[in-house]
């Protein structure tokens, strides 16, 4: 196990441990806890098993992206959907937690293997959530991209030049107002 993977269950560990205590304190909140817990095992789980899949090289080929397409509601019970909930729930445990959390996705080791495996945006993005950090950000596309040749071929899409060149004048004329 590499020291990110072993950084990143520990710090989940942690995060159990605090729901744990929690939940013998708060017995109304039990079942929300036990979804909670539930959620982040399967978490570290998926992240220890891609990591071990790109240290071997066997990383699967990224899904399309899911954004457009229509949502199936879930079957309830279901956590809370706002943005650091968790941290309201747990308390400064939590978001103690949380800046470990987001230390650790700054490391440059983390930022390769996030570039290297998208796939873990989709393990990392509701954890983040949770816990109310930002979660890391793809990187952007090369400034100097060919254009795509599919657009070359049909002659669609502006040039380099008109893309880059700003506007001089403007298609229409601004309209013009007289004293009454």
């Amino acid at each position: 196990m590499s020291a990110l993977t072993t950084r990143f269950c520990a710090i989940l560990r942690d995060l159990r441990g605090f729901i744990a205590a929690h939940m013998v304190k708060d017995p109304l909140r039990v079942p929300l806890f036990t979804l909670l817990w539930t959620r982040i095992g399967r978490i570290a789980t998926r992240f220890e098993t891609l990591f071990a899949k790109w240290q071997a090289g066997t990383l699967p080929k990224p899904r399309p992206s899911r954004a457009n397409r229509h949502r199936v509601a879930r079957p309830n019970p279901r956590l809370p959907e706002g943005r650091a909930w968790v941290v309201v729930h747990v308390g400064y445990q939590a978001a103690n937690l949380a800046s470990q959390l987001q230390h650790l996705l700054a490391d440059p080791a983390m930022a390769d293997f996030l570039q290297a495996a998208p796939q873990a945006g989709r393990i990392l993005r509701p954890l983040c959530h949770m816990l109310g950090i930002d979660p890391p950000q793809p990187p952007p596309p090369p400034v100097n991209a060919p254009m795509p040749a599919k657009l070359i071929e049909w002659g669609g899409g502006p040039t380099r030049e008109e893309a880059v060149r700003p506007a001089t004048t403007s298609p229409v004329p601004p309209p013009r107002f007289s004293p009454a």
